[in-house]
């Protein structure tokens, strides 16, 4: 909101400079953001008066004017076509910094003394250009007839202009008033309120025009007034200024004095040309289905049924709240004019801007609530400066249809409830001072004061509102300061936060980098993940969209669809969103990551590993979605080496070994690892998390890992191999245990021999593994997989495993008759139970 100060003083007066001025209001909430000087640059630049034009002697289309500027004259040398004797001009001296007019780049010129053909010019009547004050530069700028000969022209059409950054829930600082009752409250001031002198002429409104509201929760007050015998021309300077200080184009005397009075009031209003609307009728209704509108901007628009029209009995005529339509606007040869005020459904009015990505001032001040009390005095204000600057007859009174009238919101504000949330003790005169001066009507009741709040301050809805008001005003830095006081209050426990951080901190140990990726997504993002397109797939899953088989019939398999890759539920759709590709909110997080890995993967040829601690979101039925916290992780096809520039291959195993190590510091270390197939990832390369203990086993379920699937690389544009780790934060905080079992040290050594053995590929590392424990009780302490190999000489089928075993006892040290006996337990184990061909 730009706010220019010599407008401003019209409402309020103050003796402040702008920059202690815009301070206070910035500290009072309302921030000034910049703080734009007009004129300062015009030294030797006066107000000046043409008393005599001549012909130049040596030049046809040259001028000698003769200007008056305060007791003094000067004949300066112009080629200006629009100069007339009387007129007030800009005159600048010799000396004067003015902008060259002829460069296509503005540049600063010092203006100097110049003869020209024969006559020397020592001053120069100035464009709007060369002032800085605009483009026009085919005439000299004509200054107001009540100009002051030699007055400094700062003086006269200088300006200092505030633009505000106007918070959301302040829509009443989106006017000149609402601003000047800021002001006002902090200097001490009052506010002027623009007075209203009109009568009516022989007609009645409401013999010219009907209003219908077909829905009143998204049109609460639609007011009306008619003007006819109008003259539809261009506004005087002074309007013109005043809206070119405020960032907004003149276009003729009745489209300016809506804008002026929407700048003065806050209200937005919109000129009809009363001719163009069919059958004087007014309807505010939803657009119809297929129903178009050809807008201001020449733009036709597809209207869709949740937007909100003005309507004349046949046709869409304006947007509501946004832009009047091309067919009804005021030209040139408008002679009626029906003005509108109405009061517009916040939401309604921001999802049309939206959707058609058409913002206007209107619709900005109707998208954070307008006071719908405002409809009729702002009407009538703009009524009669119509009527002042392009004459015509005002029907008598307001067509005012007004079905959800603005309630009247009255508090009781207790003094004791300002000690309680200010922590200090005001007067109640200075209460009733800071407040009235607000707008605020104040009543005293015994140690309480009865406040209702004025109309426009529709954000003022509690004591603790009021409370705030006083804290503004009075300043901020006023409040006293003190400690707290009492006992400290014991912390409050939050395990879920506690147990995320050590996730992190052992994630980011392993070289990952922790990435926040958007929750929204869309259907066909989702879709990716089984590599098929979508879009097409309306409210069926997503699994019978792609023709795929059904997953197998495996309860782990349909534990992990459920938990982390629920693809066969309609995700939740946004009523209103952004884009196309934010369509839904995610219901699984691997999509989101994939994403991320393609575009690191862009920049990096190594070390790409990502996590990302997040809510997915399932739908739920009457009732808001289920947030779920889930860990998912996904690494690259490479990770560097040990020798400088090396780069190593990462496996299967590798993202085994980063589930097992973030799961250490929850306390679990007893896991389980189980072999499923599922379309997102490489058959033989996929495996299931299940804890150790009780319960069945879809219940034990708190992750999954694995190789992703080829073709869902290629849908995701990934050219490498990738891995995925998903943990169930939900159930993993239900397991988590700080409880930790410690054993002092050995007293005697450890022995350590290694096992190899050809098994059918078939056989799991975990089977293998059972079997070598079992086999070595009680003296084998560890086991551990130090090497998976398939090829020659391995027969094809078959796969060779080596594992590491550490056996030890605390009672005593080992021989070397005692670890072959175990050893040779193990081997024969190995050959009876899985068929094992031991190697070398």
């Amino acid at each position: 909101m730009r706010v220019s100060l010599k407008w401003l003083a019209d409402y309020v007066s103050w003796e402040l400079p702008p920059e202690e001025l815009a301070r206070r209001m910035t500290m009072a909430g309302v921030e000034v953001g910049t703080i734009s000087r007009y004129g300062d640059a015009w030294q030797n630049v006066y107000v000046g008066q043409i008393v005599e034009l001549t012909r130049h002697p040596n030049a046809d289309r040259l001028l000698l004017a003769t200007v008056d500027y305060g007791g003094q004259t000067l004949t300066v040398v112009t080629g200006a076509p629009n100069l007339r004797v009387g007129q007030k001009v800009p005159l600048a001296l010799a000396g004067a910094r003015l902008r060259d007019a002829s460069a296509e780049t503005p540049r600063e010129v010092v203006l100097k003394p110049t003869k020209i053909r024969g006559i020397v010019s020592e001053g120069m009547v100035c464009s709007a250009r060369e002032l800085g004050l605009g483009e026009d530069h085919e005439g000299i700028l004509i200054l107001d007839p009540e100009a002051r000969p030699g007055v400094p022209l700062r003086d006269e059409l200088g300006d200092v202009v505030f633009d505000l950054e106007v918070t959301p829930n302040r829509s009443d600082c989106l006017s000149m008033l609402g601003v000047a009752r800021e002001v006002a409250a902090l200097t001490d001031g009052a506010v002027r309120v623009p007075a209203v002198d009109l009568e009516g002429g022989p007609n009645d409104v409401r013999d010219l025009v009907r209003i219908e509201i077909e829905d009143p929760r998204l049109c609460a007050r639609y007011s009306a007034t008619v003007i006819q015998g109008v003259q539809v021309r261009q506004s005087p300077k002074w309007l013109r200024d005043r809206l070119a200080a405020a960032g907004m184009r003149p276009i003729n005397n009745v489209v300016d004095v809506t804008n002026y009075v929407m700048l003065e009031w806050g209200q937005p209003l919109h000129a009809f040309d009363y001719d163009t609307l069919r059958r004087r009728t007014i309807i505010v209704r939803r657009a119809g289905l297929h129903e178009r509108l050809t807008t201001l901007d020449g733009v036709e628009r597809d209207l869709t049924p949740e937007m909100l029209v003005i309507a004349d009995a046949e046709r869409p005529v304006a947007l509501a709240g946004v832009m009047g339509g091309l067919d009804t606007e005021v030209t040139s040869e408008t002679t009626t004019v029906l003005l509108e005020s109405a009061n517009f459904n916040p939401t309604s009015i921001r999802r049309t801007a939206r959707a058609l990505r058409l913002g206007s001032e209107a619709s900005r001040r109707f998208e954070r609530g307008m006071p719908a009390a405002h409809t009729a005095p702002a009407a009538w204000r703009a009524t009669d400066l119509i009527r002042q600057l392009a004459g015509g007859t005002v029907a008598r009174g307001v067509a005012d249809n007004y079905p959800a009238p603005q309630p009247v919101v009255d508090i009781l504000l207790a003094r004791s409830e300002i000690r309680r949330l200010l922590g200090v003790d005001f007067a109640p005169a200075e209460v009733t001072r800071m407040l009235a001066g607000l707008g605020f009507s104040v009543r005293p009741e015994g140690d309480a004061f009865h406040v209702t709040v004025p109309p426009a301050r529709l954000d003022v809805t509690s004591p603790a509102d009021l409370c705030e008001e006083l804290a503004r005003i009075a300043g901020y830095d006023t409040l006293p300061t003190s400690l707290p006081s009492g006992e400290i209050p014991e912390p409050t426990p939050n395990e879920p936060w506690d147990w995320a951080s050590a996730l992190r901190s052992t994630l980011v140990g392993l070289g990952f980098d922790e990435v926040i990726a958007y929750t929204l997504t869309s259907r066909e993002r989702l879709g990716r993940l089984l590599a098929v397109d979508a879009t097409t797939a309306g409210a069926e899953s997503f699994m019978a969209a792609a023709g795929r088989e059904s997953l197998p019939a495996d309860p782990l398999v349909a534990t992990v669809a459920e938990r982390f890759i629920p693809l066969h539920v309609e995700p939740v759709r946004l009523i209103n969103p952004l884009s196309a590709d934010g369509e839904v909110l995610r219901t699984t997080a691997f999509v989101s990551l994939l994403e991320l890995l393609r575009d690191n993967l862009r920049h990096f040829d190594r070390d790409v590993h990502l996590f990302e601690i997040g809510r997915i979101y399932l739908p739920r039925p009457n009732d808001l979605p289920e947030e779920r916290m889930v860990l998912t992780a996904v690494m690259g096809a490479f990770r560097s080496g040990r020798r400088l520039g090396a780069r190593d291959e990462n496996g299967f195993f590798d993202v085994k070994g980063v589930a097992e190590a973030v799961l250490v510091p929850l306390g679990l270390r007893e896991l389980e690892y189980r072999p499923v197939r599922h379309p997102i990832f490489q058959p033989g390369r996929t495996a299931v998390v299940l804890r150790a203990g009780e319960g069945a086993e879809p219940e034990r379920v708190i992750g999954v890992l694995g190789e992703v699937a080829e073709p869902v690389r290629a849908a995701f544009d990934v050219d490498q191999r990738a891995y995925l780790l998903g943990l169930d934060l939900q159930r993993l905080w239900g397991v988590a245990t700080r409880h930790r079992t410690y054993w002092p040290l050995p007293r005697f050594p450890a022995v350590g021999q290694d096992v190899a053995a050809i098994l059918d590929a078939s056989i799991t590392a975990d089977e293998v593994a059972a079997v070598i424990r079992r086999a070595g009780q009680p003296l084998l302490k560890e086991i551990e997989l130090f090497d998976v190999y398939q090829g020659d000489p391995v027969p094809a089928g078959k796969r060779s495993l080596a594992y590491h075993l550490v056996y030890q006892t605390p009672e005593r040290t080992l021989t070397d008759r005692e670890v072959a006996e175990v050893h040779r337990r193990i081997e024969q184990a190995l050959i009876g139970e899985l068929g094992a061909q031991l190697r070398a």
